[in-house]
């Protein structure tokens, strides 16, 4: 039997605790210090010196100095004397800003009170034991029904929350229409939710905003932001970063959302459609993920961009803080950066053709290629690139923690159109196409020449038959170049495809003499061009026109004599272009061939990063889809699942997601739907008459109300547009530029945008940071209004709307008016404060100046309306 006077010491000792001001100093200053600058070196991960500093105990205990903190006499503990030291040596930590006075002052205070410290204070669990770090397991959520909601109960049960009330029928149907599509419900949408009375009228809405086009555009927009897409920048027409037509991935990733394409595969797909599909360009584009990466003036700058971002947006973690030492707070060393960089040294990139465009610059496809097979991998000392360790070659592989799933990598045999691009028909093709265009060009030339009031026009007649004669070269020389294309084509392929010997020779013979003849007709067409500049010239231009004459003379003999001299070499049509590495890279070697086989090494990480035994990748994605629907994410940290990330709201709940959205194939749009058919997703935003959840849970960390937030730049923007029924619905297509973007009826998602390139009005509304940006950042300020109220885009909207209302509502009274108005705009009718005042300002519109029609009074309330707070807002 225990004492009376034990337990009354130990509550006595407890409230004590409770109320200590030192003890929650510790907790709220002290302990938060050390997990920051000290737990890296003195932690669950490392144990310099053998110390640990993450219990007051082991503070205590010291390490083999000795302890490091002495409870009542500060002046004699190390931990202070090691903070204030000004010698580098001694000083602690090591590296960053040194701690503060304040935080130093609050340490002593702590220490000469005693070093309080919280009852039963356990030491950081193993790294190993991170939660993110284990498989999701699949609990049981206890009560039928969403699981969602279900485990989400169980915490409002806890925590003494009760949940908000449903939101309104409108509301909701703006939510959905917005969350799943970007676009806000029209007239006839609000009609018919509302008149349908079936059970499921809901459901049968959410299913049809995922099977439309525009869910896949909107959720593409999130995707983008995610794995950073942006346009090709650089300086002036040098492309420095990205690359050009990088807009085929960006039209990847709206098709393979609208298909449904598993999450899973997609990372296959960006990380390794080269190796898995090497002769499918519609997956190739996948890759423009790694082509993305690009940067012209440094390779490791390159491949520092490919592993962080990598790491970050497919597992959540932050592989980039171990470049140069080993990493501070998770189990990832310096040699597993490198080795995970490793997977990405062999890649290059190159532009594709396209069916019907010969020209790189108008039109292609980036995708990646390993092109240097041999490449090694070294770690840098330091992470300093110009001290590289050659002593060993780093290989691929994963950090061992996360090793479950990973897989031999194998070498990839490529089929030989995939190194041999010039063997598609479709190069032939486009080089045909382009030769014919420029036939017709010549024979519409050659007919205005031949034309009998043309002669009328010419200074002299030989001037004339000379321009006709060079015409007629030309369209000859033209006919020439078609017909070599042909032979062209036909030499590659028999030499590809190991034709006899013989037929190869001839046929090269015949293409290279072809090319030859070509360059002949156009070297005569150029003498006859001279030699009208000649007799054109004044008597003070002649010389200089006599001399570039002499010289065409020249060329056409040289040109003559190679059409007699035999050979079998000839330019070859191009069919890939690749991408200079740097500036130091010569044209030359666009010219090499593609390797024959691919190192696989993408492969086995797109496999492994795709597993559903790697713990990371589900949450993260799961994690992604949460913030993007509910406002707010369950680990807060959303590219940090690693031990300096925050812990999970809701473990089990997160846990339970990930673990179906694996066994569910990876199906995003179940996972939206099981979402969106929550209470959870369904609760108003209010916080009205819950008052005690406000002071229980004040940041809604339990979503017991749904949590207002601001649209995203490009929602707000096509928005605007599409409630006046301008907005093009077309899916896909190359980036609208920059002086096109204020004028363009398309869907923001399409404009052209980099690091140089910015919307002024998608800026206003934190457009996507292009560099970096897991989430976007939201903010409510003045601009906002004046970017809505000055933006001649808003004007243009507000008139289209008005038109379009006014069709229905010419006699119709302004009260009725005002109703529709706002369900249109706003999703929700107006109160009856907000009708009084929209009904006084119509008629005060109206007294002001009597010239004005009523429907342009009713604008200047419509462009007011689309000034709402409301209006940019989800509630």
């Amino acid at each position: 039997m225990i004492p009376s006077w034990f337990l009354g010491a130990c509550s006595f000792l407890a409230l004590h605790a409770e109320t200590d001001p030192h003890l929650e100093q510790y907790q709220k200053v002290i302990q938060p210090l050390l997990r920051e600058r000290c737990f890296a070196c003195h932690g669950a991960l490392k144990q310099k010196s053998s110390l640990r500093l993450d219990t007051v105990a082991l503070m205590i205990k010291g390490g083999s100095g000795g302890p490091i903190v002495l409870p009542g006499n500060p002046g004699a503990s190390a931990i202070l004397a090691r903070l204030k030291s000004t010698d580098e040596n001694e000083r602690m930590p090591p590296e960053g800003e040194p701690v503060s006075s304040k935080q130093l002052q609050a340490l002593e205070k702590w220490i000469a009170a005693g070093a309080p410290a919280p009852a039963n204070q356990k030491p950081e669990p193993s790294p190993a034991d991170h939660w993110a770090f284990k498989s999701p397991v699949k609990a049981d959520p206890g009560a039928p029904g969403n699981p969602i909601d279900a485990f989400l109960s169980k915490a409002w049960n806890e925590k003494g929350l009760q949940p908000q009330n449903p939101a309104s029928k409108t509301l909701l149907l703006r939510r959905v229409f917005l969350d799943l599509t970007g676009l806000p419900p029209q007239e006839e949408d609000y009609r018919a939710f509302n008149a349908d009375q079936s059970h499921d009228a809901y459901e049968k809405t959410v299913d049809r905003l995922l099977a439309s086009p525009q869910y896949g555009e909107r959720w593409a927009r999130h995707w983008m932001d995610i794995w950073r897409y942006t346009d090709w920048w650089g300086l002036g027409a040098e492309m420095r970063n990205s690359q050009k037509h990088i807009w085929h991935w960006r039209d990847w990733i709206i098709e393979s959302l609208n298909a449904g394409v598993g999450y899973d595969e997609m990372l296959r797909l960006m990380l390794a459609a080269d190796e898995l599909h090497p002769s499918n360009p519609e997956k190739l584009r996948a890759t423009g993920f790694l082509a993305r990466q690009y940067f012209k003036f440094n390779r490791n700058s390159w491949m520092e961009e490919t592993v962080e971002h990598t790491s970050k947006a497919f597992l959540g973690m932050t592989f980039n803080c171990a470049r140069c030492h080993d990493h501070k707070y998770d189990p990832t060393v310096q040699v597993d950066y490198y080795r995970f960089r490793a997977f990405f040294e062999p890649y290059q990139i190159r532009t594709d053709m396209v069916s019907g465009e010969g020209d790189f610059e108008k039109d292609g496809i980036p995708r990646v290629f390993d092109c240097n097979l041999d490449t090694p991998t070294y770690l840098f000392a330091r992470g300093d690139e110009k001290n590289p360790v050659k002593a060993k070659k780093i290989t691929p592989g994963v950090p061992d923690f996360l090793s479950r799933g990973f897989v031999e990598i194998r070498p990839v045999d490529l089929p030989r159109e995939a190194y041999e691009p010039e063997l598609n028909p479709l190069v032939k093709e486009n080089a045909s196409r382009a030769i014919k265009e420029k036939v017709g060009q010549k024979e519409k030339e050659l007919a205005a020449l031949e034309k009998p009031e043309a002669a009328g026009k010419t200074t002299a007649k030989e001037v004339r038959e000379k321009k006709i004669q060079a015409a007629r070269k030309s369209l000859e020389a033209a006919g020439l170049e078609l017909k070599n294309v042909e032979a062209r084509w036909l030499a590659i392929r028999l030499k590809a495809l190991g034709g006899e010997k013989e037929k190869v020779e001839a046929q090269a013979l015949a293409a290279a003499r072809g090319e030859k003849e070509v360059s002949a007709a156009l070297a005569e067409a150029a003498l006859l061009n001279a030699e009208v500049e000649h007799l054109q010239a004044p008597m003070d231009k002649k010389a200089p026109a006599k001399t570039k004459m002499d010289a065409a003379a020249k060329a056409l003999d040289a040109a003559r004599k190679a059409v007699e001299k035999p050979g079998t070499t000839f330019t070859p049509l191009r069919a890939s272009l690749k991408t200079l590495e740097s500036n130091l890279e010569s044209e030359a070697s666009r010219g090499k061939p593609f390797p024959k086989t691919s190192s696989g090494r993408r492969t086995a990480l797109a496999n492994w990063v795709a597993s559903k035994e790697n713990p990371l990748t589900a949450r993260v994605a799961v994690n992604h889809i949460w913030l993007r629907h509910m406002g707010s994410p369950l680990v807060e940290t959303v590219f940090d699942f690693g031990r300096k990330g925050t812990a999970p709201k809701h473990p089990e709940l997160l846990d339970w997601l990930a673990a179906d959205f694996m066994q569910n194939q990876w199906n995003m749009k179940k996972l939206h739907r099981l979402i969106l058919t929550s209470r959870a997703y369904s609760m108003s935003s209010s916080t009205v008459a819950r008052e005690k959840n406000l002071a229980n849970d004040p940041d809604n960390r339990n979503f017991w109300r749904m949590n207002s937030r601001r649209l995203e730049a490009q929602a707000v923007r096509d928005s605007l547009l599409h409630l006046g029924g301008k907005l093009d619905l077309t899916l896909g297509g190359p980036s609208v530029p920059a002086a096109a973007q204020e004028t363009s009826p398309r869907r923001a998602l399409y404009f052209f945008q980099s690091h140089n390139d910015h919307d002024r009005f998608l800026s206003q509304f934190d457009d996507a940071n292009v560099l970096e940006c897991y989430r976007r950042e939201e903010s409510t300020l003045p601009q906002h209004a004046l970017a809505l109220f000055n933006s001649s885009q808003a004007w243009l909207a507000a008139e289209a709307i008005n038109t379009r209302l006014q069709k229905g509502l010419e006699k119709a009274s302004d009260g009725v008016f005002v109703s529709r108005l706002f369900l249109l705009i706003l999703g929700a009718p107006p109160s009856e404060v907000e009708k009084t005042a929209c009904l006084e300002a119509l008629a005060a519109w109206r007294l002001q100046s009597s010239a004005k029609a009523p429907t342009q009074d009713r604008l200047l309330l419509i462009h007011a309306l689309l000034n709402h707070n409301d209006f940019i807002m989800l509630r």
